[in-house]
């Protein structure tokens, strides 16, 4: 009992000679220390954000995939009836900017007497339009309907159909429709085109080779350029 009375006055003393107020001082600092340990530690709640309701993102994905699917659908695909020398001839839906050799592999390809060579490959097609692919030897083909927007079109009230040629689209068979404008014509005006870009105007015909000014005046009423 004595000893411990003896170690109690001893401790006394110590704390009385360091100073109570740095004991309470450390003391503050600790339980501080250990305060902002807890702090940084801790697991923060959840943001308000969290608790809000938000619509299924699976929901409006699938709605707006069957919205664009549609809209692709509606916006990118046309209807040609491809004819003429193919394997399997017939109408067909092609992506939008469908060129000449696409309508045709579409249709299973040419056939062994097909003569691609009065065929422009490259041409884009139009909406309604009608490819007809010829027979090597085979007479000009008249297209009756083509679109405004395609490379002829109808003229003519009834009892009367006088095609008129766009030459800025039209293929050799169809340019050979034009009067006076045969095989080597057609290809010539073709191979200008190519080279020197679309024309712009009928007028612009005399710079053909084979293609004069009265040649030009039969062509005039058959021809456009737009």
């Amino acid at each position: 009992m004595k000893s411990l009375q003896k170690t109690v006055a001893k401790n006394i003393d110590k704390i009385r000679w360091f100073g109570i107020s740095r004991v309470v001082g450390i003391a503050c600092s600790v339980v501080a220390v250990a305060l902002a340990g807890w702090w940084l530690v801790r697991v923060p709640p959840p943001p308000p954000e969290s608790r809000l309701p938000f619509a299924s993102t699976t929901v409006v994905a699938n709605r707006l995939g069957v919205e664009s699917a549609t809209v692709a659908t509606t916006a990118q695909v046309i209807t040609v009836h491809i004819a003429g020398a193919v394997k399997t001839p017939g109408v067909y839906r092609l992506r939008l900017g469908s060129r000449v050799v696409d309508g045709i592999d579409a249709a299973g390809g040419a056939t062994s007497a097909a003569n691609l060579d009065v065929i422009n490959l490259a041409t884009v097609l139009n909406e309604g339009e009608q490819l007809y692919v010829p027979k090597r030897g085979e007479k000009p083909h008249t297209i009756i309907g083509r679109p405004q927007s395609g490379s002829s079109t109808t003229t003519g009230g009834a009892g009367s159909a006088t095609q008129v040629i766009n030459i800025n689209l039209a293929s050799v068979v169809e340019l050979e429709q034009l009067p006076g404008v045969g095989p080597a014509t057609a290809k010539a005006i073709v191979a200008y085109r190519e080279k020197n870009g679309a024309f712009q105007t009928v007028e612009d015909l005399l710079k053909v080779r084979g293609i004069g000014p009265a040649k030009l005046s039969e062509i005039l009423p058959r021809a456009r350029v737009n």
